[in-house]
């Protein structure tokens, strides 16, 4: 089409050139004559006369044409070639407005981790071995058809599925859903295989968390990060709100149909957030935002487990309640806040999960995280208020080293961000005798470098320290994550 369009063009060119250059044929003969302010289809001619004998009037001299045709021809011509080219943009237009946009894109996250374990550790989880692997290796197509629908098919090719404790590599669905907009009252409804509207963490991308991992209390302990379910959400006072409610089918997570039971359970999730302060102005920069969810969580085959790894992937982990029977249901109540001021920022989540059981007494387990960061290049973290979470940094400058016309060597920096974290989780209340929860307490030191705004070296220790029956088991972990999305 574009090919079309540019001949059309070249055509138009060219007639505007013959147009020129006849214009440029002017004859002086007697006679050849047209009044000053007269166009070439209404004048006409003072013939016979010289123009000295009209008081009054400036004669100008009439113009002649080649033999391709007066200028109404060629003037009706390169009208009828516009329309054309017109109708057939117009056409386009219309054709690609009746099928949906393609967008492909992915990441690579890139792994290395290592160990150091005092003897009660080794007791507690066992030996941790250092390692490197690619933590995510997603692709994804997302687009928009008819103004009113979104839709994303995302892939991650190095998953990994559990069952029966056994883990295995797995290609895994990560967002696989549509979305309707512009809806009265529901605004947006999302259906699919998705993230549950469950804290901030949660529904910020890994891509732009400060930490290489989740905090404790957060991914696969109390939420299951994404399921197959329906949800409606908007935003309310301006942007300044968000809310969102969904139904989701509990704790199937991303196994094949084949190993789940029909007794699936279902699970209700909502949230709501609000910002008392939002820096207009300097767009964010600076804010603070208040939020919280509620999970009503029937469970399958009335049992549930939770646990937790200590903020690295490559580690087993660190508590673990097992199967706990009894549990018809169980609810969960997380409450968030982060306060942004330039380049300092301070995040907060609390989480507690209330467990009934029929038999037995019924079990509390909470948990949470506090932590600060800071960008030494002065860069802020990107609230995105439609959905209340953050989005991608940007840095002031991008990192680069080229030599310049003096022989100088030049770079750019990147961003540089610091962090630090503390994050808890105490499973203590259950023992069943074989598995000992206890209690697991975290502090994590991050450095993260953005080289541009889709690439990002991270760099973090952890020390993590588990009390249980056993003892207080202490574990150091040094781990690095190069990461790229495009």
């Amino acid at each position: 089409m574009r090919g079309l369009a540019l001949a059309r063009l070249v055509q138009l060119g060219g007639l505007l050139v013959i147009c020129s250059l006849s214009l440029n044929s002017v004859s002086w003969a007697a006679g050849d004559w047209v009044r000053e302010g007269t166009s070439a289809r209404t004048a006409f001619p003072y013939d016979g006369y010289a123009a000295s004998a009209y008081q009054g009037d400036v004669a100008v001299p009439r113009v002649h044409y080649g033999a391709g045709g007066g200028l109404e021809s060629r003037v009706a011509e390169l009208e009828a070639t516009l329309a054309e080219i017109r109708a057939e943009q117009s056409a386009a237009r219309k054709e690609a407005a009746g099928r949906p946009t393609v967008i492909p894109g992915g990441r690579i996250d890139l792994d290395w981790a290592a160990f150091n374990q005092d003897t009660t550790s080794y007791a507690q989880i066992g030996d941790q071995q250092d390692g490197i692997k690619f933590r995510r290796a997603r692709m994804f197509l997302e687009g928009a058809a008819f103004h009113v629908i979104d839709y994303r098919i995302e892939m991650d090719f190095a998953g990994t599925k559990t069952i029966d404790d056994t883990t295995t590599q797995a290609t895994a669905f990560k967002d696989v859903y549509f979305e309707v907009n512009e809806l009265p009252l529901l605004g947006h409804v999302r259906v699919g295989h998705f993230k549950e509207p469950s804290g901030l963490e949660v529904l910020g991308s890994t891509r732009f968390i400060t930490f290489m991992e989740r905090s404790l209390a957060n991914e696969y302990t109390f939420v299951p990060v994404r399921d197959v379910g329906i949800m409606a959400h908007d935003t309310y006072a301006q942007e300044n709100g968000t809310w969102a409610i969904g139904c989701f089918v509990a704790d199937m997570g991303e196994q094949p149909p084949i190993f789940r039971d029909d007794d699936g359970g279902l699970a209700l999730l909502m949230r709501g957030t609000y910002l008392p302060w939002y820096g207009e102005a300097a767009d964010g920069r600076g804010l603070w935002h208040l939020g919280a969810s509620y999970s009503y969580r029937d469970t399958p085959n009335d049992t549930a487990r939770f646990r937790a790894r200590p903020e690295c992937q490559m580690a087993d982990y660190v508590v673990d309640t097992g199967d706990i029977p009894d549990v018809p249901s169980w609810q969960y109540l997380g409450l968030e806040t982060v306060v942004v001021l330039g380049p300092f920022s301070a995040q907060a989540e609390w989480f507690n999960a209330f467990v009934h059981r029929t038999v037995g007494e019924d079990l509390y387990f909470g948990g949470g995280y506090a932590q600060v960061s800071y960008f030494l290049t002065g860069e802020n973290r990107n609230y995105v208020r439609s959905g209340a979470y953050f989005d991608r940094i940007t840095p002031y400058e991008n990192f680069f080293r080229v030599r310049g016309q003096d022989g100088h060597v030049y770079t750019g920096k990147g961003a540089w961000e610091v962090g630090y974290r503390w994050s808890y989780l105490d499973l203590s209340q259950y023992d069943s005798g074989e598995n000992h929860p206890g209690i697991v307490q975290d502090h994590t030191i991050g450095v993260n470098w953005y080289l541009n705004p889709y690439t990002r070296v991270m760099f973090n220790y952890v020390n993590s320290t588990l009390h249980n029956p056993i003892g207080d088991g202490d574990l150091s972990i040094f781990e690095m994550r190069a990461q790229v999305d495009f």
